[in-house]
């Protein structure tokens, strides 16, 4: 019999073309899923939140802004790949007899060599090959599909951190997005969106070998992966949260401070991250969040438990020094969203930390000595005013949510 060529899905549209489609209709559907939970802010559900909404202020782009950019990103790759389909004008052809009457072959003669072939009748033997090519073999492909994706993403977004040029004028904004959202999964620039995305899961389709409804399946499945694993909840009722590794919780770690060095696998996967070193687990960014909060509580602590007198807000009138909120404490930018992360940064908020600390206790030293200088050769302080933001600081610093300082909603990582 002559190879027959595999007819449409659908008749008023072709399989590539709705390999195209589909997975931009996937990402909206939902993505709106995720958005309406988290408007609706059910109590059931809430509990299940990675962050708190509050904490979203932390994010440095409107929910606007990521939509448009989105949707451009989507509108460009999708009428390159139309580009392609019209340009290809090729069928694909399956001879399934062919490919039945190999596996038939195969079963047989290996029955042949277990001694089997008198006990397996070649019924059996059909329908060993049938389930064997067209169930094992269509799930060897995709498996083969998923493991390339997973390589070729984790390689290139490893390099996209450690390069300060790509990092500062590419994948930057990915990250400005410190708590993700479902809408937020493809939120990139253009130009990683098509190498690490497009050009991903295209590269995987052509290695694996599979059809154009392997491919249908395959990019829809990856979209609503990426999805899932930005949708910002922890779900233990989602399959695709419990039946992979790689999910929502997995992938938060790496949009924080303390785990933008690890984690770096997407959509499936962990294993590159486990066998290169870069694997982080949510007990050890929990231990790194309670060191946090325990650092800070403790200075917290030793500054209330050892009050300063009285005059330490004030500074004599007349005395030449003149000190600046900006001197005392300085708020630095999410290294996230900053625009100017080399990929080196994990020890960046504990460094501001401790700089922020010391020019808080040298500015109090300061106040204290230029206080009793100017009561010594005075006689008393006649008149003074109040240090430019001190109270502000000390209010602010108390304020400790998750190992960070919310600062009124500032959204800046101390």
């Amino acid at each position: 019999m002559a190879p027959t060529v595999q007819p449409p899905l659908f008749s008023f549209i072709s399989d590539q073309s709705l390999a195209l489609l589909l997975p931009v209709i996937v990402y909206w559907a939902y993505s709106l899923l995720f958005h309406w939970i988290s408007v609706q802010e059910f109590p059931w559900l809430e509990k299940y939140r990675i962050h708190d909404k509050e904490e979203e202020t932390r994010n440095r782009v409107s929910l606007s802004d990521v939509i448009k950019a989105v949707i451009i990103q989507q509108a460009l790759q999708t009428a390159l790949g139309f580009i392609v389909v019209l340009a290809d004008d090729s069928e694909m052809v399956f001879d399934d007899d062919l490919s039945l009457t190999k596996y038939q072959l195969w079963i047989g003669q290996l029955c042949a060599l277990t001694g089997l072939q008198d006990i397996v009748s070649q019924k059996t033997i059909e329908t060993m090959a049938y389930v064997a090519y067209f169930y094992l073999e269509s799930a060897v492909r995709f498996f083969v599909a998923m493991s390339f994706l997973d390589t070729w993403q984790y390689f290139l977004h490893r390099l996209f951190h450690n390069v300060p040029y790509l990092y500062k004028h590419f994948h930057s904004r990915h990250h400005r997005l410190y708590v993700t959202y479902s809408f937020g999964a493809l939120y990139n620039h253009p130009f990683e969106g098509f190498l690490m995305d497009s050009v991903g899961a295209s590269l995987a389709f052509l290695v694996s070998g599979m059809g154009n409804r392997g491919a249908l399946a395959f990019f829809s499945f990856s979209t609503l992966k990426t999805v899932d694993d930005h949708c910002g909840y922890n779900l233990p009722f989602n399959p695709l949260q419990r039946l992979f590794y790689n999910n929502a919780d997995y992938h938060d770690i790496h949009h924080q401070n303390f785990g933008i060095k690890s984690n770096f696998s997407q959509p499936f996967g962990t294993i590159w991250d486990h066998v290169l070193g870069t694997h982080m687990s949510r007990e050890e960014a929990n231990k790194i969040i309670k060191m946090k909060e325990e650092r800070k509580a403790a200075r917290v602590a030793a500054m209330t438990s050892n009050p300063l007198p009285s005059t330490i807000g004030a500074v004599a009138v007349g005395s030449s020094p003149s000190i600046k909120p900006s001197s005392v404490y300085s708020k630095d930018d999410d290294v996230h969203s900053s625009g100017n992360n080399s990929g080196n940064d994990s020890h960046e908020e504990a460094e501001q930390e401790k700089r922020s600390s010391a020019a808080l206790r040298r500015t109090a030293s300061f106040v204290f000595e230029s206080s009793n200088n100017t009561s010594a050769s005075n006689g008393s302080v006649s008149s003074a005013v109040e240090l430019p933001g001190y109270r502000e600081i000390l209010a602010t610093r108390v304020r400790v949510d998750n190992g960070f300082v919310s600062g009124k909603g500032q959204g800046k990582a101390l």
